[in-house]
Order: structure tokens, then C-alpha cells, then sequence
């Protein structure tokens, strides 16, 4: 396949069109990715956040009865 050239230079081989090819497909398929990560990104950091606040809460919550005497 001599029809496509590349800006690089790399070589139109059968495997290398079979695989723009196939990375192109995926791309077409999945028209929400950038949108899906991005909230990803997103629920992560607020995940952490969150976990984050827990901690503290937790630790200032039982260091009072992690330190009591028992009688």
C-alpha cells in the first residue's frame, strides 16, 4: 500500500496502515473519552479529599478515647 504517506517518514507498511487504521476506530468509537477521564480525574480528587478530611476527623474523634485510663 503506497497510497498514504507519512509526515515522519515512517514507512506505509500493510501492519503500520492496520493500525492507524484500527487506533483510528477506537477513537471514533468512544466519543466521550476526553469527557469520561476528565470526570474521572475529577471523582478522584474529591475522593481523596474527602478520604482525607475522614482521616483527620477520625484521628481528632478517638485520640480521646485512645489516651483514656480505664479505672
Amino acid at each position: 500500500i503506497q497510497v498514504l504517506e507519512y509526515s515522519d517518514g515512517t514507512p506505509a507498511t500493510a501492519s503500520q496502515v492496520a493500525k492507524d487504521v484500527c487506533t483510528f476506530l477506537k477513537w471514533a468509537a468512544e466519543p466521550e473519552h476526553d469527557q469520561r477521564k476528565l470526570m474521572a480525574i475529577k471523582a478522584i480528587m474529591i475522593f481523596s479529599l474527602l478520604l482525607s478530611i475522614t482521616y483527620y476527623i477520625k484521628r481528632h474523634k478517638w485520640s480521646v478515647m485512645k489516651s483514656r485510663k480505664l479505672a
